[in-house]
């Protein structure tokens, strides 16, 4: 019986990350006319200089997004939707004439040693000169335990270096109907922590959402069912419009 309510409760919080993404805003695919955000949340010291040179030399550039539920984009329908699409689109139009393909590797819930154990299989095979690792969601979901939780972010790093790719970190979703039920503090402070132990760009993810919610761009709230999937939309729009930011930011 134990184990059937700590299931249940598992799995109402997983319900509860996979909403994130449910935005006051009208229904309409297009995103707000204004999501940027200060240049602070988007400047981190580490670069990039194989994916410069890459769109320096004007050559094709495969980027890889691994993570959970929210790059795969499920809150609104996954596909063409999910920023990793968006954020090809971003990059196409800022470097007009260079081929850029950004594949989605995301899987729902996985917590980091899940994705870890794919990146052997998903990375590899991609060829990619970037990669993406959307993680922490599920972590703290699910009560991993920190030091595992560094170590396994610090193997991945250390994966992707040995593999000639350079890396890019993304944090968490920001809502505040999540913070009753979820501590993401612990497990955004330990990426960060390995992300500087590492040099290792942090997109920060959590801080541009709640600007957003902050600032009225946003309403990170519960909405009609009907109308989530087109917010959510929004949002990922926003989102790969964002990390077209960051990835020129470390290619300059």
């Amino acid at each position: 019986m134990i184990a059937r309510i700590e299931t249940l409760v598992l799995a109402a919080a997983l319900a509860v990350a996979a909403a994130i993404l449910t935005p006051y805003a009208s229904a309409e695919t297009q995103p707000p006319a204004d999501c940027t955000v200060p240049e602070d949340l988007i400047q981190d010291e580490p670069t990039l200089p194989a994916t410069a040179a890459r769109l320096q030399a004007k050559q094709p550039l495969v980027i890889a997004a691994i993570g959970g539920s929210s790059t795969v984009g499920g809150a609104a329908g996954g596909g063409d939707a999910a920023y990793p699409h968006q954020l090809e689109l971003a990059l196409s139009k800022r470097y007009p004439g260079i081929s850029i393909t950004v594949l989605n590797k995301g899987a729902p819930s996985e917590v980091a040693r899940q994705m870890l154990d794919r990146f052997e299989h998903d990375l590899l095979e991609s060829h990619a000169t970037l990669v993406l690792w959307e993680v922490g969601v599920a972590d703290a979901v699910q009560g991993t335990d920190r030091d595992e939780f560094a170590d396994t972010l610090q193997q991945g790093l250390t994966w992707l270096r040995e593999h000639q790719m350079e890396v890019m970190l993304i944090d968490m979703q920001f809502s505040p109907n999540t913070a009753a039920v979820i501590d993401f503090d612990p497990y955004l402070d330990t990426l960060h922590q390995i992300g500087n132990l590492s040099q290792t760009y942090v997109f920060r993810r959590y801080d541009i959402m709640k600007y957003w919610s902050d600032n009225d761009v946003f309403h990170f709230t519960d909405a009609p069912k009907e109308e989530r999937r087109a917010r959510a939309a929004k949002v990922y729009t926003c989102l790969g419009a964002r990390l077209a930011d960051a990835i020129a930011y470390g290619t300059r």
